[in-house]
């Protein structure tokens, strides 16, 4: 009976770490990688959600 508890503990643990996802690899996601990326072109700005910051700090400064 021990054994077979112990079998079944033993099982759903792995089956556990199996079917866990593992954690997203930091700066996967190009959005996250800030200003310098959104605002590189307007094509990056609308998929990151930043074209109004993008033409208001960016796009219409002097240099």
């Amino acid at each position: 009976m021990k054994f077979t508890a112990l079998f079944v503990f033993i099982f759903a643990l792995i089956a556990i770490v199996l079917c866990t996802e593992a954690p997203p690899v930091l700066g996967a996601k190009k959005c996250t990688w800030g200003p310098a990326y959104w605002c590189d072109s307007k094509e990056n700005a609308e998929e990151c959600g930043a074209v109004e910051h993008c033409q208001s700090k960016v796009w219409n400064k002097s240099t």
